[in-house]
């Protein structure tokens, strides 16, 4: 299995980890079936052992809609959040930044963002043979914030509904809270196939509990 084959399955299982933990350890999704970012944010800070904090900025970017910055060697970090954007985008792109804390690798991370925005104009990416991390990270981060925010379990019910005209995507966006891209991919046929095979590859998560760290 290629390196970066292996970063996937990785990230994967990190997610796993999260979405076994937001079920043990937290009250579980907001009212109405939307996943709780204050939870996922707990479960994150409690794997990494980093400091989240999150930001609003009031005013909206044509290049991001949130960004990390990483204190004390990564230790501290301070999540800013464009504040006009879409709820919907606040909470993706809040969760995409805290999934960058969770899979990055060493060398992952551009402290410049003019330059990560590049590869990914670029056209370089994951599993491109050219790649440069910073688009690789970028990319694997959007894969497993989308995991997270949208899980497997909830995509399959709602493909069903949209397949039988009993709601839209844009209606499932709103009771999810996820922007409606991300609910179109999620709910493909081929993405759902492809995450399954995943996720029935991945090792049972270790450990099976955090009580440690409560």
């Amino acid at each position: 299995m290629s390196d970066k084959l292996l970063k996937l399955f990785d990230a994967f299982y990190q997610a796993k980890r999260v979405n076994h933990y937001y079920w043990m350890h937290t009250d579980g999704d907001e009212a109405g079936g939307k996943v709780s970012i204050e939870n996922l944010q707990w479960i994150i800070q409690t794997l990494t052992g980093f400091v989240i904090e999150k930001k609003t900025v009031k005013v909206k970017s044509d290049f991001h809609r949130a960004f990390v910055e990483r204190h004390e060697e990564g230790k501290v970090n301070k999540i800013w959040v464009m504040e006009g954007e879409h709820i919907t985008w606040q909470r993706f792109a809040t969760v995409k930044e805290m999934c960058h804390l969770l899979v990055d690798q060493t060398g992952d991370h551009q402290p410049d963002p003019c330059q990560t925005i590049d590869s990914l104009k670029n056209g370089s990416g994951l599993f491109d043979d050219f790649s440069v991390p910073e688009a690789d990270s970028e990319r694997l981060a959007e894969i497993i914030a989308t995991e997270l925010i949208y899980p497997l379990e909830y995509r399959k019910p709602d493909r069903d509904k949209v397949r039988e005209g009993a709601s839209t995507i844009d209606q499932i966006a709103e009771l999810r809270g996820v922007p409606s891209k991300y609910i179109s991919l999620g709910i493909s046929d081929t993405w759902i196939a492809v995450c399954e095979t995943i996720w029935k590859s991945l090792k049972d998560v270790d450990p099976a509990n955090l009580n440690e760290h409560l």
